[in-house]
């Protein structure tokens, strides 16, 4: 006896003809033309035959979906698996990172020490220290011609300006790095 495809899927418990449409498009279900043109599918054996196209087992209350399958969840409700955990040729030996370990901890403690006795400060300390001093020498040599005219009083102006720009060119070059010998 032959059937229409939507009879089909309600014989095989399916919700809607996709599924049989597909299988006849991969000529996996074999199907005869109606007189007006659609599909029509051999009612005999049709739960056999879907489950031997589909791979489903034909005692399984639902014949689309194997019954190890059932039991999985959904792909997309499956949780994410754990992190992996490193191989053990990736790790140290234990005894090897228990001694990396007290070496540094020995480090910071020496560290904390040398700083409470006065012997290290602190980067910051040094470099407002450092800076400080600069500043402090530069003020200084700019005010070397202007001193030089107070305590050589026959200097010319313009040997005062040629001492300015000598030690303002000799300060550029400390500045940029470019100290010549």
């Amino acid at each position: 006896m032959l059937i229409s495809v939507g009879e089909a899927a309600k014989v095989l418990g399916l919700k809607s003809r996709g599924s049989i449409y597909r299988k006849i498009q991969r000529n996996e279900l074999e199907t005869v033309p109606g007189p007006d043109g659609n599909p029509l599918i051999e009612r005999d054996n049709l739960e056999q035959r879907w489950a031997a196209i589909t791979r489903t087992r034909t005692d399984s209350p639902n014949p689309l979906r194997p019954a190890a399958e059932r039991t999985k969840p959904h792909p997309k409700q499956q949780p994410p698996p754990p992190p992996r955990a490193p191989e053990p040729e990736e790790l140290p030996a234990y005894n090897d990172s228990r001694a990396r370990s007290e070496y540094e901890k020995a480090n910071l403690l020496e560290l904390q020490r040398k700083t409470q006795e006065g012997l290290l400060l602190r980067r910051e300390d040094v470099d407002l220290a450092w800076g400080g001093a600069v500043n402090i020498t530069r003020t200084r040599l700019l005010g070397v011609p202007s001193t030089a005219k107070q305590r050589i009083p026959h200097l010319e102006i313009e040997e005062v300006e040629l001492l300015t720009t000598l030690i303002r060119e000799a300060l550029d070059e400390l500045a940029a790095g470019e100290v010549k010998a």
